[in-house]
């Protein structure tokens, strides 16, 4: 071997500043064609994903309620910890819905407005995916609520228990307009999570960076619509002073509505706002490969 050669080959890897992800604007470009493909899936598929979005988001809030609720004593001489903690192992559902790729409706919040305001998709499939979605991640948070963590005695102990009772309460009964503000900032958070897991390009980017917005979310109290069809009702399997009519009233309308701001306003429409609408339309780039054809 040559001493250049050997130089060469002893010498370090020359470093990079640049990291290894997708720019913004390379994400929104990802996000764009996520929204075309949900707005093409079969009612069927989007029935099935949906039903399997609400089980795996209940997941993990199930998860958080083992935690936070099998630690009363942690709770009572350091809330701040507990709630840490609890909150730290509920991404987990959206790690797994995010990686097999099934529909989450307030993901889809963000998702569809984003593509709609791109023109890829129209208010027809924005209110397709919303609704369906929706309903079916409900049925999924039930049956899991019911099936997999009533009936399956997974809150065990007695502590467990009142505390998905009382924080199905501190849920409930709120003022209206604090969960409309709580779901805002929820919802905002898991459009930033989306767009964490789209601008990674290895699997521990898209991981850590869905982890890092579920966790701020979960941890500061915000409300998520769809994971409350779990939080919810299983504290009244317990023992509430409220009931179906006041859940719904005092909570699924004003955090649903507060998601929806959350995603499609603060989320979508900002993105758009600050790159979107810069991108050239599909109408536009038709019209520019017909000149330079015709060139």
């Amino acid at each position: 071997m040559s001493e250049e050669s050997e130089r060469k080959t002893l010498a370090p890897p020359k470093m990079t500043s640049e990291a290894d992800a997708h720019t913004p604007v390379e994400m929104l470009r990802l996000a764009e064609q996520a929204g075309i493909a949900k707005a093409h899936l079969s009612w069927l598929d989007l029935i099935i994903k949906s039903f399997l979005g609400g089980v795996f988001i209940s997941l993990g809030a199930a998860f958080d309620l083992v935690v936070a609720g099998g630690s009363p004593g942690l709770r009572a001489s350091n809330p701040a910890i507990a709630t840490l903690l609890g909150a730290f192992v509920f991404p987990i559902g959206f790690v797994i819905i995010m990686l097999f790729n099934v529909e989450l409706c307030t993901s889809n919040m963000f998702v569809m407005a984003y593509s709609t305001l791109r023109r890829r998709t129209t208010i027809y499939d924005l209110l397709r995916n919303w609704i369906v979605s929706y309903i079916f991640n409900i049925a999924g948070c039930l049956f899991y609520a019911g099936v997999l963590c009533y009936w399956a005695d997974t809150l065990s102990s007695s502590a467990q228990k009142d505390y998905a009772s009382t924080q199905a309460s501190g849920r409930v009964n709120v003022n209206w307009g604090y969960n409309v503000t709580r779901g805002i900032m929820c919802n905002w958070l898991v459009g930033i999570a989306f767009m964490f897991f789209t601008e990674g390009r290895d699997l521990l980017s898209k991981i850590v960076g869905i982890w890092i917005a579920i966790w701020t979310f979960v941890a500061l109290g915000y409300q998520h619509s769809i994971a409350n069809y779990l939080l919810v009702p299983i504290g009244m399997f317990y023992g509430t002073e409220f009931g179906v009519g006041k859940f719904i009233w005092a909570s699924c309308i004003p955090v649903t509505i507060g998601n929806i701001i959350g995603g499609a306003f603060f989320g979508a429409f900002a993105m758009w706002t600050v790159y979107g609408r810069h991108e050239l339309s599909v109408k536009e780039l038709n019209r520019q490969e017909s000149y330079a054809d015709r060139v």
